[in-house]
């Protein structure tokens, strides 16, 4: 029975291990931050319930609790303090299908007016006379403009454009010319050698008249605060408020403000190809951005935006993947990071709770494009109808644009797109917004790796960067360098040789001497006493080697020491012997 239940518990651990690998990233990701947010929403901060809300679409009870414990931040006057706290929950509760008329009433009673100039152009191809509110103008074969335009109007650069004076930006301006021409509206930032052109620009035949009034507002407690303006148009536009008298303020304002990433919300405001650019050009090559402190916060926007850009897209999900944390949160386990990622790359359709607004989709029955799309065909947003992404339901299709609308171009056969994004036209071509440029496998981008059909000997395969057909990629086996060193060794160790054996003599005393030095007891220093009668043969070859020397007699000593100082001369004799031997082995 032990090992039945040893087994089965063996068993349950395994298939517990299985099912947590092969659960998704956004999976772990939602079960992470149910577990970290389950009962504890009156204790988030406000931007934590938002995104919570804005990320789980289950039935679990996390929606209802997060959504009352928002709502109770709700001050008197139905704002939830700040302009971007009121404009983040306004797109929180219309995204779980309750109504947030009050909201939107609130942020658009927070608008300011925005410092801009403002020019209007006035183009025909001929000569023409027209007429600006009752004062007349020529438009010559130059294009320069003479007459008075009345007081609200002066010559402006070169007498090309109209300079609109800040006292008439909110008249109406009415214009009307005997040949085709067209017109639109200049603004720029004051100081700023920057020009922008309004989308709105119009033509109108010989006798018809164009028309255009001014919208020029920002959002701020007391003058135009740039990412409250932010916010604001992003929730205004969700809810099907018309957010084009804002788009002049955020697109100048823009490049004053890099670290909150505009590029990403004039994307998702104005759907423009410009835009899109940008953020593309933004995207480290891990896959993700950061343009400001956060880059899981950066990333979540720019995904964000680029709903339907499967490209970009799946680059960052790969760095979500090797970034998410063992619990499926990111960040550190950050709520407000994990549940902002989580709503913009796994969006969910909304479950409307607590007896909100019910919520259809938008396709095929209308148009799921971005807001400033729907606004340039004077479509209507419909609010009850829901689109994945930040897209916004319209009831008119977008305007179709060729490439060259765009200000992109086609490559050609054998050229890729620069930048590495296109977009693709009304045409179904892919427009390269950037520039084109010959095209090259991946392989041969970089230096010593070719495509070929088989590598050579000399030559590896590299499998991981790719080829165009069969080919492979090929790369030069490493060369290890080589070295000289043991060849020097070798015939320094040949001089020392030589050298000892020219020297051998003199080496063999200079061991004899260092060796006597280190002995016990006192050492000779000179030759020991030879009795006279020693043959002189010996004499001469005692430095050099040992030799059997021929028997002798004894000598005879004669008195009372003889005995004494015989036994003194032996036992020096034999000293020196054994010293000869030593050195001859």
């Amino acid at each position: 029975m032990k090992k039945v239940g040893v087994l089965m518990l063996v068993l349950i651990l395994t298939l517990m291990i299985v099912s947590a690998q092969n659960e998704t990233i956004d999976e772990k990701a939602s079960s992470c931050l149910q577990n970290n947010v389950k009962d504890k929403c009156d204790k988030l901060t406000l931007e934590q319930q938002v995104f919570t809300l804005l990320s789980l679409s289950d039935n679990s009870g996390i929606q209802s609790e997060c959504k009352s414990s928002l709502l109770d931040k709700k001050k008197t006057d139905n704002s939830f303090g700040t302009i971007k706290d009121t404009a983040l929950s306004a797109i929180a509760l219309n995204y779980v299908g309750t109504s947030t008329k009050e909201q939107e009433k609130w942020i658009l009673a927070e608008n300011k007016s925005a410092s801009l100039e403002w020019y209007l152009e006035i183009e025909s191809n001929s000569e023409t006379k027209c007429t600006v509110d009752s004062s007349s103008i020529t438009i010559k074969q130059d294009k320069k403009i003479s007459g008075n335009a009345g007081s609200c109007l002066s010559l402006a650069y070169n007498n090309y454009w109209l300079r609109i004076s800040d006292n008439c930006l909110n008249k109406n301006f009415i214009i009307s010319c005997d040949k085709y021409f067209i017109s639109t509206l200049i603004y720029k930032k004051p100081g700023s050698n920057v020009w922008h052109v309004s989308s709105d620009a119009q033509t109108s035949s010989p006798g018809g008249k164009t028309e255009h009034q001014i919208k020029s507002s920002c959002f701020g407690a007391s003058g135009c605060d740039y990412e409250s303006s932010l916010w604001a148009a992003l929730a205004l536009s969700r809810t099907g408020n018309r957010i084009s008298g804002f788009l002049p303020y955020l697109i100048t304002y823009s490049e004053d403000n890099k670290n909150l990433f505009p590029e990403t919300f004039l994307y998702i405001l104005t759907g423009s190809a410009e835009y899109l650019n940008q953020i593309s050009l933004h995207q480290k090559n891990d896959g993700s951005w950061k343009q400001g402190n956060n880059e899981y916060y950066d990333t979540a926007l720019a995904i964000l935006s680029l709903y339907g850009q499967d490209e970009l897209i799946s680059n960052a999900l790969a760095w979500l993947e090797t970034k998410q944390n063992n619990d499926g949160c990111w960040n550190n386990g950050n709520i407000r990071d994990t549940g902002f990622l989580l709503w913009a790359a796994f969006p969910a359709t909304p479950i409307a709770i607590s007896q909100g607004i019910s919520r259809h989709n938008c396709e095929p029955d209308y148009y799921c494009i971005n807001t400033g799309q729907c606004d340039e065909v004077k479509g209507k947003v419909l609010d009850n109808f829901y689109c994945s992404g930040f897209k916004i339901c319209c009831d008119s299709p977008a305007l179709e644009r060729k490439c060259s609308d765009l200000r992109g171009v086609i490559c050609s056969a054998g050229q890729i797109c620069s930048s590495g994004t296109t977009t693709r036209d009304s045409e179904g071509k892919d427009c390269c917004l950037t520039s084109c440029r010959d095209e090259k496998p991946e392989c041969e981008q970089y230096s010593n790796q070719t495509c070929k059909s088989t590598c050579s000997e000399n030559e590896e395969s590299i499998p991981s960067y790719g080829c165009f057909g069969a080919k492979i990629c090929c790369k030069s086996k490493p060369v290890s360098e080589k070295s000289y060193l043991w060849i020097y060794l070798l015939v320094i160790l040949i001089i020392l040789v030589i050298i000892a054996i020219i020297l051998r003599k003199r080496l063999r005393l200079f061991l004899f001497k260092l060796k006597s030095r280190f002995e016990k007891g006192p050492v000779t220093k000179t030759r020991p006493d030879f009795p006279p009668a020693g043959p002189p043969q010996f004499r001469r070859m005692f430095p050099t080697r040992m030799l059997k020397l021929p028997q002798r007699p004894k000598p005879i000593f004669i008195g009372r020491n003889a005995r004494k100082t015989g036994a003194k001369v032996d036992k020096e004799l034999e000293e020196t012997m054994r010293k000869l031997k030593e050195m001859s082995k």
